[in-house]
């Protein structure tokens, strides 16, 4: 009987830490947030300065019961942003993804409780590490975290995604708390700030990165001590920590062990060796940073046994489960759109030597097909940042030796994987007819080569040819273009050389060239040059020594005037070189066993810049935008292994992190029915500022003063209460929860005023004001005590006994809740002013044919799964059959046409100012669309309405009602709603009147009653007031309405408490309709019309 395994924790539930953070913020996993912020709706800062990410999840964490205030996660986002303006400002600013952000607050929680309150600190992890042990029934059974052992975090992302710039972010984030830190515990010290590189060209580029940061740093040199500042970043080449300093070298323990240490490739000296001692010593007294894509390899998430090895790993895993705070491994990075998408070919060792070469042509072709396209759309591609493609060949072995004894003539001969390369290319280069004709084999799909599915291996891989050259492309013409475009050759000589030549003053840089005076095309980078050389001359290619070239061919590929298209080398590509070029990859003879370098590699290559820096690859933009044709071939990563036996264990990497392991990507393009044409004498209004209007840079300057009636009258309305409590959490048997309340604000009493660092103050406003870009707003020092004087318009939730001022650590704290209260003031006080200065010059203006509002095309794609899916082929014929229906009827000619089971919904409600719109409901279904689709409740919305408009043709007869869908964030914005942007504009025209009316149907569980959002049924009303003088002499009615996909009965209980019964009427007087109403678009007529 087979014995029965024991049950194991995984890798993912070990991750306590971030498993703790997740929690704290009341969110049940990472990808949970992808499905609302993967969007660039949510990237960037509002009006206020803060970013689209904190209102969100401010917002949940409040409905929720976070223990995180809202208070404290605005002061997390304005350190965020402030940094960030820091690093941005030679890079031309940056706009974080969602993983980035949540990770760089998952930072400043942790560095806030590290140095305010390690204690307390500790104490609420090891009650967590105790639920997490219950939960797991014993299997994640951790020792209880130390408040000494708290000087480590980790960050598991996928190459790619940002680390470096996540690392610079930390730098500036502990700083920041450390010296804030020290203001009340002068004893505290950090030594130096080291980034420790894996190798020496990673120390250069770090220092690049940093000088583009704004960060002073320097390469440390041992004779020249810790650089010209005190203050300086040291980057350091780990390779040069030794026990004890020689020559090159110096000693680990000359650096003290209080520094803060920052750790790239972080996986590296997990296995055992001297590295990970090094780095644990240098900031043993300090605070370490360490980053990686691959700690999941690295690590042994369950290592049975009792053996020292087994324990040691045990060991390392829960340092790591209980230091890792971020979790965006490939899986999620992938999922969400990030990095290209891959296609991945193996040859097998079975094959003939002729069919290995016609397989390396296939693998050339492929390559010179992404160049070709690189240069034909260079203009359409800029704005999607494709770097020119880079052809990257990775050999296991380098050189073996010339002369060994004991070994046969066949061993002798045995080709080293650098040498087969480059017989391959001289081959190909020299015997131009065989060439041609293997060239056109491979695009005439005749090679012979099979893949799994028992399909021609190169089937449809040269489309892209094909459209530049016709359907049969010359051999021949195209054969002289590789020369060109990848050899640097115009190919004029009846058989070009390859030529390899020995680069002496640049180490261990060999230079590819066709002929003595071409321009280098490639360049080999490893160690043993000398013994390469040796073996190519013996076999019989050109070799010679250049003198004179002294700039690395390696080092600058990265530059755009680099003409290298060639990368040829070792293993040493796994880690520490950082490209957006990889386009194409030959990896030859990576054994069984050595996946995790193949993984290493792939990271290298998926890298993607994406349409104006968005990281995303196109097909999965959520912004309506037209692609170049065949860009998916500039943005998918092509591996060729020749006879590399490592697939299995790459394969189950890609499935262990949820990523298909071998997809083909169909894209296909549906043609959109503009109305426009029927409705432009109909002069429909739309609302926007005058233009050329900008309070920023027109309004006249503002004196930061005591409030007037008018701006006293506005702030209390809405009162700020600012949220000072350090939530206090006791945790029971069943851990729940209890939280302290204190429900009478209190003010700062005025005999401490005078007590306040008002330099402080001043100078924190004064930078404030600067993140914010409140530029008409001067502040005077000595006005701020009258502000925090005035009575009535500011409240502080805090215990009495902290503002009875009897230590430094109270004064300074009460210095910090009159900062927060004053940055309320200001944000108050521009804004009102805002609105005071724009009512006058908002007007009405006509909708033309060139609002965003409008769409070309759709574009929709989808993820092959296997050889035998058959979703593609579906796909296709659906869209075919569409796009004629289209066409034929100027729209559909039925209300709905769907799709796989009712997934897919095409629906055309002929009022809508264009067709068809799209629903796509969520499933397994890997289909794509852009622009974003439509969800289930913003359909049942224009079910509803047309059904009204079928049923009411006799109420209809004298109006003219249109609707459009309104694009978040290119569309009709509203700054007095939260930004809101509502998803349809619903027009009703009549001779005298036209109503325009804001609907958004959307799920209310994570908004309250006096949401801005909600609240605008009544502010639109005094926009309307304002508007009418420009409503170009007919009467405007503008409305807002919500259209909750929240249950009825859901919603009342949300809504209602002891003083309020949130019932039908409640919420219809502020207009909120729910769609489980039938009647609810018919209410909401009757309303508009009334």
């Amino acid at each position: 009987m087979a014995r029965r395994t024991a049950p194991q924790a995984s890798f993912d539930d070990q991750l306590v830490l971030f498993r703790y953070f997740l929690r704290e913020l009341k969110i049940d996993s990472i990808s949970a947030l992808s499905e609302k912020l993967n969007s660039n709706e949510y990237e960037g800062v509002n009006e206020s300065g803060n970013t689209y990410f904190y209102t969100y999840i401010a917002r949940i964490c409040q409905m929720r019961g976070a223990a995180v205030t809202p208070e404290k996660l605005r002061l997390y986002d304005e350190n965020i942003c402030r940094h960030t303006r820091q690093i941005g400002e030679k890079r031309g600013g940056l706009q974080w993804k969602y993983f980035q952000y949540v990770a760089l607050l998952f930072t400043e929680m942790y560095l806030d409780r590290y140095f305010s309150d390690a204690d307390t600190f500790c104490t609420d992890l090891n009650a967590w590490l105790r639920q997490v042990k219950d939960q797991s029934l014993g299997l994640i059974d951790f020792q209880p975290y130390t408040t000494d052992k708290l000087n480590k975090l980790a960050f598991m992302c996928a190459t790619g995604s940002g680390k470096t710039l996540i690392m610079h972010m930390n730098i500036l984030q502990f700083l920041h708390y450390f010296k804030r830190a020290k203001r009340i515990n002068s004893k505290l010290s950090i030594n130096k700030v080291i980034v420790l590189a894996p190798n020496e060209g990673m120390s250069k580029q770090h220092l690049d990165e940093l000088a583009l940061s704004s960060i002073p740093a320097a390469i440390f040199e041992k004779n020249r001590g810790f650089g010209k500042q005190q203050d300086d970043v040291i980057v350091i080449d780990m390779n040069k920590l030794k026990e004890e300093g020689k020559i090159k070298t110096v000693s680990v323990d000359s650096f003290e062990q209080n520094n803060l240490v920052l750790v790239d490739e972080g996986h590296r000296g997990l296995s055992g060796d001297v590295w990970y001692d090094y780095r644990t010593r240098l900031s043993e007294e300090g605070f370490a940073f360490e980053y990686s894509a691959t700690f999941k390899q690295a690590l042994k998430a369950n290592a049975t046994g009792n053996t020292q090895q087994a324990r040691d790993a045990r060991a390392l895993m829960e340092e790591y489960g209980k230091s890792i705070i971020m979790d965006y491994s490939y899986k999620y990075f992938y999922s969400d759109g990030y990095g290209k998408d891959y296609r991945i070919y193996n040859l097998q060792g079975t094959v003939d030597p002729e069919q290995k070469h016609l397989y390396l042509v296939g693998c050339l072709l492929s390559f010179y097909q992404q160049m070709k396209l690189f240069e034909v759309n260079a203009d359409a591609l800029r704005e999607f940042r494709i770097e020119k493609p880079l052809l990257v060949f990775v050999g296991n072995r380098v050189t073996a030796p010339v002369k060994s004894s004991g070994l046969s003539q066949a061993e002798k001969d045995l080709l080293t994987d650098v040498e087969e390369v480059l017989l391959f290319l001289n081959k190909f280069l020299s015997n131009r007819t065989q060439s041609i004709e293997h060239i056109r084999a491979v695009l005439n799909e005749d090679t012979g080569l099979i893949d799994a599915s028992g399909k021609e291996l190169f089937y449809q891989d040269f489309c892209a040819l094909q459209g530049i050259f016709g359907l049969e492309p010359n051999p021949a013409e195209i054969f002289a273009d590789v020369l060109r475009i990848v050899f640097n050759t115009d190919g004029n000589a009846d058989e070009p050389r390859l030529r390899v030549e020995n680069i002496r003053q640049v180490s261990g840089e060999i230079g590819l060239k066709v002929g003595e005076y071409g321009d280098y095309f490639g360049v080999i980078n490893i160690g043993d040059t000398s013994g390469l050389l040796k073996n190519c001359e013996q076999k019989g290619i050109i070799v010679s020594n250049e003198e004179f070239v002294s700039e690395s061919l390696f080092r600058n590929i990265n530059r755009p005037n680099s003409n290298i298209k060639m990368l040829i080398g070792s293993r040493k590509f796994t880690e520490g070189w950082n490209s957006w070029r990889v386009s194409t990859m030959g990896l030859i003879n990576f054994a069984k066993g050595e996946g995790s370098q193949a993984i290493q590699l792939f990271g290298r290559g998926v890298r993607l810049k994406g349409y104006n820096g968005c990281l995303k690859r196109s097909r999965k933009l959520d912004t309506n935008v037209t692609h170049p044709e065949h860009i998916e071939l500039l943005e998918t990563l092509t591996i060729f292994g020749v006879k590399a036996q490592y697939m299995e264990d790459f394969k189950t990497y890609l499935e262990q992190e949820g990523a298909p392991t071998n997809e083909t990507v169909h894209e296909y393009r549906l043609p959109v029915i503009s109305r426009f044409d029927e409705v432009k004498d109909k002069k429909l209004h739309v609302i926007k500022v005058k233009n050329g209007a900008n309070f920023k840079q027109q309004a006249a300057r503002l004196i930061l003063d005591k409030p007037d009636r008018g701006f006293l009258r506005y702030l209390l309305k809405s009162k700020t209460v600012i949220d000072c409590r350090s939530k206090i959490q006791t945790i029971d048997s069943t851990y729940s929860f209890k939280i302290e309340s204190m429900p009478e604000p209190r003010t700062l009493p005025a005999d401490i005023l005078p007590l306040l660092d008002v330099q402080r103050i001043f100078e924190e406003l004064q930078e404030y004001k600067s993140e914010k870009r409140y530029f008409n707003i001067s502040i005077v020092k000595d006005k701020l005590l009258d502000i925090l004087r005035e009575d009535g318009w500011y409240g502080l939730l805090i215990p009495q006994n902290h503002l009875e001022i009897n230590s430094i650590a109270k004064l300074e704290a009460a210095t910090d809740y009159a900062v927060m209260a004053l940055k309320s003031y200001m944000d108050k006080f521009f804004k009102y002013e805002k609105e005071r200065w724009e009512a006058p010059r908002l007007e009405y203006a006509i909708l033309d044919a060139d609002d965003s509002n409008f769409v070309d095309e759709y574009t929709l794609t989808y993820a092959q799964q296997s050889a035998m899916d058959p979703i593609g082929d579906e796909l296709e014929a659906f869209v075919a059959e569409m796009s004629a229906v289209l066409q034929a009827n100027n729209g559909l000619d039925v209300y709905k046409k769907d799709s796989f089971h009712g997934k897919l919904v095409l629906f055309d409600f002929r009022s809508h100012l264009y067709a068809p719109l799209i629903c796509l409901e969520k499933s397994n279904l890997k289909i794509q669309l852009s622009p974003v689709a439509l969800n289930t409740d913003e359909m049942r919305f224009v079910d509803y309405l047309k059904a009204y408009v079928d049923n009411h043709a006799a109420e209809l007869v004298d109006k003219s009602l249109y609707l459009l869908r309104n694009k978040s964030k290119v569309g009709m914005g509203f700054f007095e709603a939260g930004n809101f942007y509502p998803d349809y504009i619903l027009w009703i025209d009549t001779p005298e009147t036209q109503y325009i009316s804001f609907i958004d149907p959307k799920g209310l569980m994570h908004i309250r009653p006096d949401d801005p959002k909600i609240e605008f049924y009544k502010t639109i009303k005094d926009l309307e007031t304002r508007l009418s003088p420009t409503a170009d002499g007919k009467r405007i009615v503008l409305n807002s309405f919500i259209m909750a996909g929240t249950r009825s009965s859901d919603l009342r209980m949300w809504w209602s408490t002891p003083e309020v019964d949130a019932d039908r009427a409640y919420r219809e007087a502020r207009n909120v309709y729910t769609l489980d109403n039938d009647e609810c678009v018919e209410s909401m007529m009757r309303k508009i019309l009334q």
